[in-house]
């Protein structure tokens, strides 16, 4: 599955919010607390959704260009990538690009089915996160403008 979208913020900041996210999430699955320079390469197992257990590898960070997992069950090996590309000063293009590779041909006929029937609304999902990372940055940009405004009004 590939989706592409125009974000109204800087490369910079989709990526850092990314990074971020990553950091969060190795701190919640192992309580250690990673730098982004040792992000790549990084394995460790967290709790699904639905309760199974999956392990998750960092494959590639190329900053504020390339942000790159694994995410491998018993079943599946979901490869996510993004890509950012600066198309301004203030703005983004990302790629979200999701790969799901398995070994048995009945999970890879399970896959295909699932993928073509619930296709539109993952994409939707994908597309509505992306616009929540811009939100964030967005928000978080006016918060700080706004603890300056109250700062220099002292």
């Amino acid at each position: 599955m590939n989706v592409t979208q125009k974000l109204y913020i800087s490369q910079k900041e989709c990526f850092d919010t990314l990074v971020s996210s990553a950091i969060y999430d190795v701190k919640n699955a192992t309580g250690k607390t990673i730098q982004m320079r040792k992000l790549e390469g990084y394995k460790y197992q967290r709790t699904m959704s639905n309760g199974a257990l999956a392990t998750t590898k960092i494959v590639k960070v190329t900053p504020y260009d390339l942000y790159q997992f694994e995410t491998s069950s018993r079943v599946n090996t979901h490869t996510t990538t993004y890509t950012i590309k600066a198309t301004s000063e203030t703005t983004c293009e990302v790629t979200y690009n999701e790969l799901i590779e398995t070994e048995k041909a009945m999970n890879k006929m399970n896959n295909i089915i699932v993928g073509f029937m619930f296709g539109f609304f993952r994409k939707k999902r994908v597309k509505n996160l992306l616009k929540s990372i811009e939100l964030s940055v967005i928000n978080e940009s006016k918060k700080k403008q706004e603890k300056l405004a109250a700062k220099s009004e002292q």
